[in-house]
């Protein structure tokens, strides 16, 4: 049924797997995303996915649980040496996922780096909406800057992740350039989200369906992620007011903003949507990826170019003709090509 896939994805390896799911399930699995139905149901059939394993360590990678007050953390360590340290946050729409679902992502990023890598078992919406998650990161990256009982120097940090996790580690690099986190010497940030969704964007208009993430689906993450943004947000800005006084980085970075695209008047932080953040300028280098066949890929490329004019350095990297997961997907060289791509920019940062 190879003909149920996206005619934009012409990766033959991506393209070949993607194809034998839709011979498994008659369509391109979007997970429950874009099911009709309670919404209870569909985030426990995500969090149910039989795919997220944790692979046996090996001669290249070793791996070591952790714990910082509650809060469950997987150390990747490459065993041929490393400097650095990325604290990673996983994917999955901010409402499933945890240690295992990005573990061999995380194995593969600490080895072509050479960069360890601290994943961190964040709180997971509806249950826990924004900015618990954020929160959580913030919490793994304060214990990575404790020095981890030894484990990881506090002078070479930065912050990664992957699709939903991907817009944790940009948020919390800005909170980081503002002295409101630990210092980070880059942010790494795959697929990821960067704004709230907006039908107008070309990349949402194009990828509607047959694709692991589509724009309805996204939507619906979102939706359960920022919850009563508005309320949020005031709350943020109120307590930042308060903190460090008016016109403070604290409570300038705290303010929401519109966009009238999203189809709503709602007001979204910009620790929801770090895209929104009125000025880039002073953030951590950092490294992009966009998938073309993604409806996040408009905004990761304008992400890039808004850092890029704001003096920081960027190393973005489109890659064509891939969905977004792709960097998850088995026995696909893409991910493997794209990691070797970004090495020598993380590299950098470490030095």
């Amino acid at each position: 049924m190879t003909d149920a896939v996206h005619p934009a994805i012409t990766d033959p390896a991506v393209r070949a797997h993607l194809a034998r799911l839709a011979a498994q399930v008659g369509t391109i699995p979007s997970g429950a995303t874009d099911a009709e139905g309670d919404d209870t149901a569909r985030v426990a059939e995500l969090r149910a996915n039989p795919s997220w394993v944790r692979l046996p360590d090996d001669e290249i990678v070793e791996s070591i649980d952790m714990d910082a007050d509650g809060l469950a953390l997987r150390l990747y360590r490459p065993r041929a040496g490393h400097r650095g340290t990325l604290v990673f946050a996983h994917g999955g729409g901010w409402v499933a996922g945890n240690l295992d679902n990005n573990d061999a992502l995380c194995r593969a990023l600490a080895a072509v780096t050479g960069t360890q890598v601290l994943s961190a078992d964040y709180r997971l919406a509806p249950e826990h909406p924004f900015p618990a998650g954020l929160d959580d990161l913030d919490r793994a990256l304060r214990f990575a800057a404790s020095g981890a009982d030894g484990l990881i120097d506090p002078a070479l940090l930065g912050v990664a992740g992957h699709s939903a996790g991907g817009n944790l580690a940009a948020a919390l690099a800005l909170r980081s350039r503002e002295g409101r986190a630990p210092g980070i010497r880059c942010q790494v940030l795959l697929c990821p989200v960067l704004d709230a969704p907006d039908p107008d964007r070309p990349s949402y208009r194009a990828h509607t369906e047959n694709l692991p993430l589509t724009a309805k689906g996204m939507q619906w993450y979102w939706g359960l992620y920022v919850q009563d943004a508005g309320d949020s947000a005031a709350r943020s800005v109120d307590a930042g007011a308060r903190a460090a006084g008016a016109g403070s980085p604290v409570a300038g970075e705290a303010t929401a903003t519109t966009r009238g695209g999203c189809g709503t008047a709602a007001i979204v932080p910009v620790e929801a949507a770090p895209l929104r953040a009125p000025d880039l300028a002073g953030s951590a280098p950092a490294v992009i990826v966009a998938a073309s066949v993604d409806p996040l890929s408009d905004e990761a490329e304008e992400y890039a170019d808004r850092l890029t004019a704001s003096g920081v350095p960027v190393e973005f990297v489109r890659r064509e003709g891939v969905p977004h997961l792709f960097l998850v997907f088995p026995s696909t060289p893409a991910r493997d090509e794209v990691l070797t791509q970004i090495a020598p920019a993380v590299r950098r940062a470490f030095a």
